[in-house]
């Protein structure tokens, strides 16, 4: 064999070996790619998740607000009330007729008596 066709035979080699070895290298290179969109489209997927249940948790945080508020107006009426309650009490308590303040002497009337006498004198009770 010359020399030459030694060479040839060495560069046809390597010129196969390049070539499986590239294509052994493509299909890896395949392989990984679908491996990533795997893996992309799994992420995509938990983002989509985490995305609505963040949506759900802000649409109750906002129905908590609501509540918030609403019994925060409730409390506030409720306290209202209650003060105007004690007000009414303690005014009704101040303005209570005692005993003592009104004295019924002399205006002492008993039944059958037609000459009852009041504080001005007689008065005619016969019409």
């Amino acid at each position: 064999m010359s020399d030459l066709s030694v060479t040839s035979a060495l560069q046809s080699g390597f010129q196969q070996l390049s070539s499986v070895s590239a294509k052994r290298n493509a299909e890896q290179a395949e392989q990984l790619a679908q491996s990533l969109r795997k893996q992309a489209d799994s992420a995509q997927a938990m983002a989509d998740k985490y995305e609505e249940k963040a949506l759900a948790l802000d649409s109750r945080a906002n129905q908590a607000q609501v509540k918030s508020d609403d019994l925060n107006n409730r409390l506030t009426l409720s306290n209202a009330f209650r003060q105007a309650g004690e007000q009414v009490t303690k005014i009704v308590n101040e303005a209570e007729v005692q005993p003592a303040t009104y004295s019924a002497s002399g205006l002492t009337t008993t039944a059958g008596d037609t000459s009852a006498t009041g504080v001005g004198g007689n008065i005619d009770t016969v019409a």
